[in-house]
């Protein structure tokens, strides 16, 4: 158990070293465009506290502040790393995420959200998502997601990037070049394959080109890019038959994509196939749909965290509202699940709240924040032995995680000072010492379980 926790912090050293050289040596900054308070300070934290790295991000409360604070970081050759949420004042920011990545392709986005749903995660990073952060997020897990965003490029990355630099500047040849290069050290490589396929279409070798796509597209079976160019190759041809088969295939890998049902709908409609055509349109109009009752939950949860600062029975209406629209609860629930526990508890109402707590365990078992919350419920009703036992769990899940924050680990040694635990407690409060040394009442507390 030691030998593991040990190895977790040497891996955490080594991703904070990423990030630093990331911001220090490569010019890394940071651009944050969210209109959730808690996440800004999160990730504040992490970056100023945590790493000790400052002026090296901006929150941006409009779009187009968002837009003029990356123009000016690429004008001073900065790379921008994008923390975008899905949804910022009750309007989806897909289009964004997709004009980001086409104007700035050598930049990283990170995009929060509550969702954890595979298909919409598909298609989020289809449309340019590099990497994803479901909220809530501890500080060590947000370290780990941003160093595996930007993590140094080896030889093949670079060969991959100077491939592609050579087909933007017309230099095609050299770009084969290239290509031999990456199979030598990478045979049968999707990413080389694909700058090859574009070399040869660009010099008219058509049928090579088709080939090269339709290898990429064997080798790596979840790489979408392939089967695109497939699909926009035979667009050209006119073949309609070609272009549907292969947008099928793309609609299997991620079917959240509304505009592509629609494209293959039409597709079928060219086709006589009309019944086809019809059941694609009601997907699309489906997903359209689910993403109306998505913004309103979205509303509602904006709404009930104002409530929660000043009127928790109210902020308790919009939570229930939102979980009361739900049929089955997945891991995207837990926040919600959450909030509404505080909520209760801000009214005194703790059993109801480890109620709540415990329906999301279903699907959140191996969530330490949930086992934690479900502690400081029964901490509120002086329940102290079981609280001891759900923050044991949640310590279980992640004591990392768990003792890298000084509330947190405040709260559990409270805990175990009140089970007569007095090591655990001490170890506890040493801790917080160590995280926080100006955390209030804490001396008194060490000397107290000394």
């Amino acid at each position: 158990m030691y030998e593991n926790q040990l190895a977790a912090m040497q891996q955490l050293k080594k991703y904070e070293v990423v990030i630093k050289d990331f911001v220090l040596d490569q010019r890394g900054y940071c651009l944050v465009f969210t209109d959730d308070t808690i996440a800004v300070k999160i990730l504040r934290n992490t970056f100023a506290s945590h790493l000790q790295l400052k002026d090296c991000m901006r929150l941006a409360l409009r779009e187009d502040e968002l837009l003029k604070d990356t123009r000016r970081i690429v004008d001073i050759k900065g790379k921008p790393l994008f923390f975008i949420e899905r949804v910022v004042n009750n309007r989806s920011n897909n289009q964004l995420i997709k004009f980001l990545k086409t104007t700035y392709p050598e930049s990283y986005i990170i995009l929060m959200t509550t969702e954890a749903d595979r298909n919409l995660l598909v298609y989020l990073h289809e449309i340019g998502a590099d990497n994803f952060i479901v909220k809530p997020v501890s500080v060590n897990t947000l370290i780990e997601k941003i160093a595996l965003t930007i993590r140094p490029q080896g030889q093949l990355p670079k060969l991959v990037g100077h491939g592609k630099d050579l087909i933007q500047k017309g230099e095609y040849e050299k770009a084969l070049e290239v290509v031999e290069k990456i199979l030598e050290i990478k045979p049968n490589s999707s990413a080389a394959l694909m700058i090859q396929g574009d070399a040869f279409l660009r010099m008219g070798r058509d049928a090579e080109s088709l080939q090269s796509y339709l290898h990429a597209a064997q080798q790596a079976k979840m790489y979408l890019e392939p089967l695109k160019k497939i699909v926009e190759y035979f667009r050209e041809k006119n073949d309609l038959q070609a272009q549907l088969e292969y947008l099928e295939k793309l609609e299997r890998l991620s079917p959240m994509n509304m505009d592509r049902k629609i494209e293959i709908g039409e597709l079928h409609l060219e086709q006589g196939n009309t019944e086809e055509a019809d059941a694609y349109f009601k997907e699309a109009v489906k997903i359209s749909t689910k993403q109306a009752r998505d913004m309103l939950d979205h509303v509602k949860l904006t709404v009930a965290e104002a409530c929660l600062k000043k009127d928790a029975a109210l902020a308790e209406k919009y939570f229930r509202e939102i979980l009361d629209g739900k049929s089955t609860l997945t891991q995207s629930d837990v926040h919600v699940f959450n909030r509404l526990g505080i909520a209760l508890r801000k009214q005194g109402k703790w059993e109801q709240a480890i109620k709540e707590f415990k329906k999301v365990l279903n699907v959140a078992a191996d969530t330490d924040i949930v086992h934690y919350n479900i502690g400081m419920a029964y901490m509120e009703g002086g329940r102290f032995w079981d609280a001891h036992d759900a923050f044991e769990k949640a310590l279980k899940v992640n004591k990392i995680n768990m003792l890298s924050n000084d509330i947190t680990a405040f709260n559990i040694g409270v805990a175990m000072q009140q089970v007569r635990k007095k090591d655990q407690a001490l170890a506890l409060f040493l801790r917080v010492k160590e995280l926080n040394p100006d955390f209030s009442g804490i001396d008194k507390r060490i000397a107290d379980v000394s």
